[in-house]
């Protein structure tokens, strides 16, 4: 079978992730993340591509580009091959280091461009490696806050902080609110959580009606209607996988999936 033609952006902005091979860490010293960046840097400077946000973690990276398709792709061949490259030396080992090719989704509306970045800077905080994005030492949070970040396009970040009035405290607000949309994420990760997303929306409503169960509310059917059609347009879970949270046959998940 032959590869999927990847979606070119009306923009030019995608978001990318990569991922190691067979779930490996990747990334197993600060050099690696070090060294990484420092290959985006030389495309960069190249100007084949253009950064707004980016994020290393220890076994996937997740960028935000604006560049020409085919140079963006071109781009990062080379950042990959040369990590590649040099991992495979360091470590004294064969094959592959990244997950087939990087995955890429087109970004078309400022919206999703923000909604973007802040899901970028947030993944070490969903993580649980840190309490706050801008703790975390390998992502661009801090190039818009505090820092200068020669990877990170001077005239891109004035657009973005243009659209919170230019004010840094703005941005850290909206950092610290919950966003509902899903975006592009290596599949046990999103699996993951789109799971807390669930344990959330169940809790909100645990203390809303005071009450320890689900199973409790059972007997009010429209409160039972409004979780399930929560669970599905937010949470995304299997009907399956809902009935079981929600303690109710498959059937009227079924049911009102179809009302909506």
């Amino acid at each position: 079978m032959g590869r999927v033609a990847r979606l070119e952006s009306d923009t030019g902005y995608y978001h990318v992730i990569a991922r190691g091979n067979n779930k490996e860490m990747i990334f197993r010293h600060p050099l690696e993340k070090q060294y990484f960046l420092g290959e985006l840097q030389n495309r960069v400077d190249e100007g084949d591509i253009s950064i707004l946000s980016y994020c290393v973690m220890d076994n996937h990276i997740h960028l935000l580009i604006n560049a020409e398709l085919d140079l963006m792709a071109e781009a990062l061949k080379r950042t990959n091959i040369k990590f590649a490259m040099r991992y495979n030396t360091k470590y004294d080992r064969v094959g592959h280091v990244f997950q087939g090719r990087y995955k890429s989704e087109v970004i078309n509306t400022d919206q999703y461009l923000l909604g973007v970045i802040r899901y970028i800077h947030n993944n070490p905080v969903k993580a649980e490696i840190v309490s706050e994005a801008g703790n975390y030492k390998w992502s661009s949070y801090k190039a818009y806050i505090d820092k200068k970040d020669s990877l990170i396009n001077p005239k891109e970040k004035e657009i973005i902080m243009d659209m919170f009035n230019g004010s840094i405290k703005l941005f850290e607000q909206f950092h610290l609110e919950e966003d509902m949309n899903e975006f592009l994420e290596i599949k046990e990760d999103l699996e993951r959580q789109r799971e807390e997303r669930a344990k959330r929306i169940l809790d909100n409503y645990r203390d809303k009606y005071e009450i320890k169960d689900i199973e409790q509310l059972h007997g009010n059917r429209n409160i039972i209607e409004q979780i399930v059609i929560e669970l599905i347009q937010f949470a995304k879970l299997p009907h399956r996988k809902i009935a079981e949270i929600v303690g109710i046959n498959r059937g009227k998940v079924h049911n009102i999936a179809r009302k909506l």
